[in-house]
């Protein structure tokens, strides 16, 4: 339920659809008879909308408000007055509301005359194009206000794009109660468990639906500064209700998705992952043995914060062209996607990575975008293999060049060589999975069902990158860039610890280092790392207390970034994927209802 390709069907005279507005209303004098002529000449001129209700609801109004809204509604079978007395609140108005409508795509729509009713049938062709909810947004192309006041404009962009970054939601009005729902969204939320009584309950419904899964576009509105009457949104008492309402919102949310993006990830011996990080932590306490505890910490102690942020950068700085190279790869496999989203996914992969042993990163990078733009996982996999082999042919190439021109008399052209072997067998290995497709869905069809469709189409996306050597080129080119920033992080983060690295031995130690993490043992390489970089220092004469201080603080600004921009990457992924994985337990749901 929630995010599935639902659609609803219009005949030609668009009668199985009924729209319900809802009007909340606090003495509204001034606008009521304006707003309703207007309305229902909208509403009775566009067939998407001719089969229509009108919800009245006066709250507790003290002016001339309820006695305007019972004249419509005796005089038209359209319309229907609903008088509350109890606890006031737009909220509340809004869920007296919902309780009384009878139609299939339910409006709110305010009293003061702000909403255009010339946009209600948008709204209502968005929801027909299949989506649950239909976002009216002032501030999309376009999108207009018309005399919104300055401070809460400000205030309006400022909470809309903290919700936009807390949710990873691309839409630019999340807070505007002008929207269009399906039916089905409010009876899953359920009017009952609706919290907000006041304003805050524009943000609640629709963050709600955001983590259920439920599918939604932003559609263009004009919005209209009110005339007559006294504004009820108040900035000074609202503004702590919107926060407080966004922050729950946000912690329940992550609950429930990151539980199941990450319970759908993570697999297998909790005992094997422990022991992996264990040993990865032992090796660096042998690192720091060796290299001199006391000699490590005072050099640590001086860190320039300044190179620190900028080896920092420079990893940031790979991440980006990582995510250029990718969406390259999977456009040219004839599946394009969003670069925020790959960008989002690739971060969540290396947390991962950087959190478990094994490359379960990669596996969860792939299976990321599979639940946020539903691209196949044969696809997203097989262009991360093609990664892996750019990256180990990339690095092979640099570390051979850099021996020639500056250490020609060292052992390390072994190591070159092994990456040039590990990026032909990962190629090799494609290549076998194209030329033998038949043998290998025959030999597994019957333990993983699904394989023959999976492997036909990485074949279809592996003959369109066959016939794209111009794209397939420019990731190449592109692997360069995110190696070059790569190594220039072990640069700056010698400066960091004031010693003077030479390039050439950070392009030396680095990529000595990088190929020695291809075949994953610790959890973000710890020890590894160290000790690569820290060994290859010292055959050039690095001390190895100031070799170990370098990859320390490389790999704190590793760390750092990959922590932070992944986890919170990992939070939109989780919101992101909610549709998915709503569509996934309905149908185990209907499996289990057809067994029993």
């Amino acid at each position: 339920m929630g995010g599935g390709e639902r659609e609803i069907i219009l005949d030609e005279k668009s009668t199985s659809v009924k729209i319900s507005i809802v009007i909340p209303a606090h003495n509204e004098e001034g606008n009521l008879y304006s707003l309703l002529d207007k309305l229902i000449q909208v509403l009775e001129n566009h067939a998407e909308t001719e089969d229509f209700e009108i919800i009245l609801v006066d709250d507790n109004s003290t002016d001339s408000t309820p006695a305007i809204i019972d004249d419509p509604a005796a005089n038209d079978t359209r319309i229907r007055a609903v008088h509350r007395t109890d606890t006031p609140g737009f909220g509340n108005a809004i869920k007296t509301g919902f309780k009384s409508v009878s139609g299939d795509i339910i409006i709110p729509v305010m009293a003061d005359l702000s909403d255009d009713s010339e946009d209600i049938p948008g709204l209502v062709r968005k929801i027909d194009e299949g989506y649950d909810i239909a976002y009216g947004s002032r501030f999309c192309k376009g999108g207009e206000t018309v005399g919104y006041p300055k401070p809460k404009m400000l205030a309006n962009r400022a909470f809309n794009n903290t919700v936009r970054l807390m949710f990873g939601i691309r839409h630019r009005d999340v807070t505007n109660a002008f929207k269009a729902y399906r039916r089905e969204v409010l009876d899953t939320i359920g009017i009952d468990n609706l919290e907000a009584d006041g304003f805050d309950l524009t943000v609640e419904i629709p963050l709600k639906a955001h983590i259920l899964g439920f599918k939604s576009a932003e559609v263009p509105v004009t919005w209209h500064g009110r005339e007559h009457g006294e504004a009820k949104l108040k900035l000074s008492e609202n503004g702590h209700r919107y926060g407080m309402r966004l922050l729950k919102m946000f912690v329940i949310g992550n609950l429930i998705g990151l539980r199941d993006l990450f319970g759908t990830m993570i697999k297998g011996s909790w005992m094997r992952l422990v022991l992996a990080a264990i040993i990865g932590f032992l090796l660096l306490l042998g690192i720091f043995s060796f290299a001199g505890f006391s000699e490590i910490f005072e050099i640590i102690s001086n860190v320039s914060p300044g190179y620190v942020a900028i080896a920092c950068l420079m990893i940031l700085m790979t991440f980006v062209f990582r995510t250029w190279r990718w969406s390259v790869l999977l456009r040219t496999s004839g599946y394009r996607v969003h670069r925020d989203t790959a960008f989002k996914c690739i971060m969540f992969g290396w947390l991962l990575n950087y959190l478990l042993p094994a490359r379960i990163g990669d596996v969860a990078r792939g299976m990321a975008l599979k639940t946020t733009e539903d691209t196949p996982l044969s696809i997203s996999l097989s262009t991360i293999v093609i990664e892996r082999a750019m990256d180990m042919l990339t690095l092979s190439l640099i570390l051979m060049a850099t021996l020639y021109a500056f250490a020609s008399n060292t052992s390390l052209f072994s190591i070159a060589a092994g990456a040039l072997v590990v990026a032909i067998g990962l190629v090799l290995g494609l290549v076998v999975v194209y030329r033998c497709d038949h043998i290998i869905s025959d030999r597994l069809a019957g333990r993983f069902g699904p394989l023959e469709k999976s492997i036909l189409v990485l074949k279809e996306g592996l003959y369109r990158m066959y016939e794209n050597p111009q794209a397939i080129s420019l990731s190449l080119m592109l692997s360069a860039p995110v190696w070059i920033f790569e190594v220039a992080s072990i640069y700056f983060s010698a400066k960091a610890i004031h010693f003077e690295l030479i390039p050439s031995l950070a392009v030396i130690s680095g990529i000595v280092a990088f190929i020695a993490q291809a075949i994953p043992t610790t959890p973000a390489g710890i020890g590894v790392h160290e000790g690569s970089i820290t060994g290859v220092l010292l055959l050039f004469g690095v001390g190895a207390g100031t070799g170990t201080s370098i990859a320390l603080v490389d790999h704190f600004a590793r760390g750092l970034v990959t922590y932070v921009v992944g986890m919170i990457s990992a939070v939109h992924i989780g919101f992101e994927s909610r549709g998915y994985f709503a569509r996934r337990n309905a149908e185990s749901d209907h499996v289990s209802e057809e067994r029993v």
